[in-house]
């Protein structure tokens, strides 16, 4: 476990927000903490997994985002969750876009891309297991490894993306600044991220979905986000909340697992189509108010 300093502004002062523990995998008796700089207000794990042992036991093979071949209807909601964000990027772009996503996983939203038309694809995927899946089940071109590992030209990209990957990563500015250097003048960077100043996250607290000890390293109050983009040569072009209830099915359900209701809890997932339906007018009314407990972010660099 490693402590760490803001990754914002350096300091070294922080504010204990709230502890929580692993809800995802309960045989982790560990305690986590989450702390908020004073000065600039973001939020940061610390300390935090760090060694390849520690990340192995947080992402295992089972994590939600390695979607297994048979998860057809899970796979079809997704497709439907996915429709406006596919067209922002159509409408961005042209079919000959060079597009990077990062945190590509088993590469379902870059096949989903590829039916509408963009073809010049590229996908980075820390699990090579995830990676390997990819290739061989989409035909796409998904490399393992990390932003760093990969040699790739400055201005070379239309387009970069990031689905509920900057909170996992362990230095968010310095992510951004080579995505800002990856995208020639006019590009954009687009990015899914929960959004701690939802009333979600509000109404639940500590039994807050967006939480997600220990997997989520950073959270980012939107006066944080613009200014971290501006430090990394990014500017935000427009933030979407979206309308899923994700966000209030997870939280609904780490708050009844924490009261002893875990058979009740077992029901309200995400893969519950009847969980779906329940809770989809509160996520809709969520993003109506602009308060969603998810957001989308697009971000360009300027010309």
């Amino acid at each position: 476990m490693k402590t760490i300093t803001c990754n914002l502004c350096g300091s070294s002062e922080q504010r204990l927000l709230c502890t929580g523990y692993d809800r995802d995998n309960l045989q982790n008796r560990r305690v986590y903490t989450l702390q908020q700089c004073p000065g600039c207000g973001l939020v940061y794990l610390s300390p935090r997994p760090d060694t390849p042992e520690e990340l192995a036991e947080i992402y295992p093979a089972t994590y939600d985002s390695y979607m297994g071949e048979r998860q057809r209807f899970l796979m079809w909601m997704r497709r439907i969750a996915w429709r406006p964000e596919v067209r922002e990027i159509v409408a961005r772009t042209t079919p000959e876009s060079p597009i990077l996503e990062l945190g590509s996983a088993t590469g379902e939203f870059l096949a989903e891309l590829r039916r509408h038309g963009r073809a010049r694809l590229l996908g980075l995927e820390l699990s090579s297991e995830a990676a390997r899946i990819a290739r061989e089940r989409h035909g796409l071109d998904v490399r393992a490894g990390q932003l760093d590992d990969v040699p790739l030209p400055p201005g070379s990209f239309d387009l970069v993306l990031m689905r509920h990957v900057l909170e996992h990563l362990p230095d968010p500015r310095g992510t951004l600044t080579r995505i800002a250097r990856l995208l020639r003048p006019g590009g954009f960077c687009i990015f899914t991220i929960p959004n701690i100043d939802s009333h979600t996250a509000r109404i639940f607290g500590r039994d807050w979905y967006g939480y997600q000890v220990p997997r989520h390293f950073f959270l980012f109050p939107q006066r944080v986000l613009v200014t971290l983009l501006e430090r990394s040569g990014l500017q935000i072009d427009q933030i979407i909340h979206n309308p899923a209830p994700n966000v209030w099915i997870g939280s609904t359900r780490f708050w009844l697992a924490a009261r002893g209701h875990t058979a009740l809890a077992r029901f309200v997932r995400y893969q519950n189509p009847l969980a779906v339906a329940a809770f989809a007018p509160l996520g809709l009314l969520s993003a109506l108010r602009r308060s969603s407990g998810v957001i989308r972010v697009i971000a360009r660099r300027p010309a």
